[in-house]
């Protein structure tokens, strides 16, 4: 136990160092989805065979609440109920079992630095034992024994995401093309086959409807009740939503197959004359990015990405989203403020590694849950 911090000038690189770390993965835990709830476990459960007891449990609520409250401070009582804390407790213990299979370690000297950095313990001359000592008492209600043993806890973790992303490296090319897919506009010109174009046309009959319910009744069951198993209404009952998904799938299809078309008169039409010969629209985009949205395009990153591929006058494969199928032409790009990207490129590398890593260790936690069961 830590009964007596060090009186030493506050490492504030610490502290950073650990909210860089373990705030990534906090906020996976909590909006990720859980893997497990109390519900399925009745409050306790096993994570590698090993029985976790009702007080264990507890104790990891209190952990990850008191990250929390770290990270968000006052305004934890507006999002809390976004978060599932019992689901981040499971994944708590689970990390931790990681990272003591690995021999991960944090000494007294670690947690003394860590919490001497801590902001909410700070006064205008650094770290004040009043100002650590209220902390506990009225903002975290915890026994000092019991917070530094939290703490430790999270360098521990710490610890374990810098080992399990320590191989993750990026290169002055991947900064550039992905500040490029941040920030280059161009535009595009666009042949379309929307499905909505085809609605009105299809008329389906009672027969087909029938059909229709009878090949795909699994796409039309409902949740279970309480108490009671899942069920396929009757045709009669949802014939509307029936006929709906008939025709959108029809649509689908009729737009698929027109765009097909219109891609086999490309080799012997330019671009217009082949929009034209299967009667599809043709258009012009604004200038966009690649997080851009388009009303009758939807999201444009598709778009983008092939767009950049393209030579000048060269049309692309078929695209495909939720509106329908397309073909495109290059239009023209837009060069990047060259002074501005060296300007921000530092920062700009040091946030897409940070999202790199996040991703690698995100994936490492949904192994590590599933293994765990």
């Amino acid at each position: 136990m830590l009964r007596v911090l060090r009186n030493k000038k506050t490492t504030k690189k610490i502290w950073i160092g650990l909210a860089i770390i373990i705030i990534p993965a906090f906020a996976l835990w909590g909006f990720g989805g859980a893997f497990r709830s109390k519900e399925e476990t009745g409050g306790v459960g096993k994570i590698f065979g090993r029985n976790i007891s009702t007080l264990e449990f507890k104790e990891s609520v209190s952990a990850v609440r008191t990250f929390a409250i770290m990270r968000f401070g006052d305004k934890l009582p507006e999002i809390e109920k976004y978060l599932n804390l019992e689901a981040q407790a499971w994944q708590r213990l689970v990390l931790l079992h990681e990272a003591k299979v690995r021999k991960i370690n944090v000494s007294d000297e670690e947690v003394i630095d860590a919490i001497q950095s801590a902001p909410y313990f700070q006064d205008r001359n650094g770290f004040s034992n009043r100002a650590y000592n209220e902390a506990l008492r009225y903002i975290f209600r915890l026994q000092p024994r019991i917070f530094e043993e939290i703490m430790r806890e999270n360098l521990i973790l710490s610890k374990l995401y810098e080992q399990i992303t320590k191989d993750v490296k990026i290169n002055d090319e991947q900064i550039r093309q992905d500040y490029l897919k941040a920030n280059q506009e161009l535009n595009i010109h666009y042949i379309a086959s929307l499905s909505s174009d085809f609605t009105a046309k299809i008329k389906p009959t009672d027969k087909e409807i029938a059909d229709f319910f009878s090949i795909n009744k699994a796409m039309f069951k409902e949740p279970p009740a309480k108490d009671q198993p899942p069920r396929i209404p009757e045709l009669a009952e949802i014939k509307d939503r029936v006929k709906d998904a008939l025709i959108k799938e029809n649509s689908k299809k009729m737009a698929d197959d027109k765009i097909k078309e219109c891609a086999e008169k490309l080799k012997t039409n330019n671009f217009k004359q082949a929009a034209k010969a299967t009667g599809l629209k043709t258009g012009q985009t604004v200038f966009f990015k690649s997080s851009g949205q388009i009303e009758t395009l939807g999201n444009m990153e598709i778009f983008w990405n092939a767009a950049r591929k393209l030579k000048d006058k060269e049309v692309s494969s078929i695209l495909a989203n939720e509106k329908g199928y397309f073909i495109i032409q290059l239009g023209s790009i837009k060069p990047i403020d060259e002074n501005k990207f060296a300007e921000t490129k530092q920062e700009f590398g040091q946030n897409l590694l940070f999202e790199k890593k996040n991703k690698v260790f995100a994936e490492f936690v949904e192994a590590s849950m599933k293994k765990s069961q």
